[in-house]
């Protein structure tokens, strides 16, 4: 076996963390998939069994054969041409039109059965995986989704529809927004100048996808959150780019990153995943703006509200006070006036009753109550 391809993806969590090789054996070109890690086993069983539920809920489309050892998933090795392929021919040659029908290609093989379709209900496992459930209550959904049919991982080959790395279907009830949506998005992280040629809000309104942007986002934001995260809230991710040196040492950059044949379909698809990443952090930023912008606007009344209410209490405070300084002068100057009264009448009563006429008077008076 030649391996020409490998991909490590280790920093989701643990369960998830797997490492994928596309390698040339006597039985021709396959695609591999193993666990980095012992708790990604039951993963890997999972997608195993995820191709029988894709071609009876996406027929005429079809899974991507694979076979399961126990130890690692074996997939053919398809060879046709992606629709994302398609999609950057289409942008590249400025064609809107045909970026159009291979938007709604891709929603017309998402789907295809209508007896897939259903009305979303909160469960425990949308609520694990994508958080907040209430925004979706009662709208579109599907019984069974798969998450992952992004335009990458849609292949057409001859008459033929593949579906491959179908890591992600959701065997609960997913509202059909937001799968579509996701669908539709991961193209526009990865080809540059769709936004420009077909941007994202026309796609969506396009194809009939209605429930807000940032609502949706925030739900793939928290699927990502949950894929790099373990279950007790560490995350090998976020410890390893916040240790991640600011300078590179040119002697580094001199080390094999992996061993592969093919450096630059590896440098390609780091690029995408760190472009992803990006593309997460981006949307949040766009999310928290948008929201800021909203509250900004729905309390701007508040501030000439209370900029009129300040202005109204100041010239309050300011009359009030004039009229208790008013008063409190008023106060005084009656305050000062009983004062001179009261020693002026003090003085005469001391005037009075020390004379020579008012002592006799009270001795006088004296005299006559011992005779009566």
């Amino acid at each position: 076996m030649r391996k020409l391809f490998i991909k490590c993806s280790d920093e989701r969590s643990r369960r998830f963390s797997i490492i994928t090789t596309i390698a040339r054996t006597d039985e021709g070109m396959r695609v591999f998939k193993e666990a980095c890690y012992e708790e990604g086993r039951e993963h890997l069983s999972r997608v195993a069994s995820y191709a029988d539920i894709l071609e009876k809920v996406y027929a005429p489309a079809k899974a991507c054969p694979v076979e399961y050892d126990g130890e690692k998933l074996i997939f053919a090795y398809l060879t046709g041409d992606s629709l994302e392929k398609k999609l950057r021919e289409a942008v590249k040659d400025g064609d809107e039109g045909l970026v159009k029908d291979l938007f709604v290609r891709q929603k017309s093989i998402l789907t295809v059965s209508p007896d897939n379709e259903t009305e979303f209900v909160p469960s425990d496992e949308f609520t694990r995986v994508f958080g907040d459930a209430e925004p979706y209550i009662g709208l579109p959904g599907f019984k069974i989704s798969n998450f992952d049919g992004i335009a990458g991982n849609i292949i057409f080959e001859g008459d033929d529809i593949y579906f491959i790395d179908y890591e992600w279907v959701m065997t609960f009830i997913m509202p059909k927004d937001l799968v579509l949506y996701h669908c539709i998005r991961d193209a526009y992280y990865h080809i540059a100048g769709l936004e420009e040629l077909l941007p994202l809000r026309s796609a969506l309104k396009l194809l009939g996808i209605r429930t807000d942007m940032h609502v949706m986002q925030r739900s793939y934001e928290h699927f990502f959150e949950y894929v790099i995260t373990e279950p007790d809230g560490t995350s090998f991710a976020v410890a390893k780019h916040s240790s991640l040196k600011e300078h590179t040492d040119l002697r580094d950059l001199k080390k094999p990153v992996m061993p592969s044949g093919n450096a630059g379909g590896t440098a390609y698809d780091m690029w995408r995943e760190c472009d992803r990443a990006v593309a997460v952090l981006q949307g949040r930023i766009g999310r928290l703006e948008a929201e800021l912008a909203e509250a900004r606007s729905r309390y701007a009344h508040l501030d000439d509200e209370w900029f009129r209410r300040y202005d109204e209490v100041r010239n309050e405070l300011v009359t009030n006070r004039e009229a208790y300084a008013a008063e409190k002068a008023h106060m005084e100057y009656s305050y000062k006036a009983m004062e001179t009264d009261r020693d002026t009448w003090k003085h005469m009563f001391e005037d009075v009753t020390g004379s020579k006429s008012y002592k006799a008077l009270q001795t006088v008076k004296g005299i006559g109550r011992k005779k009566g």
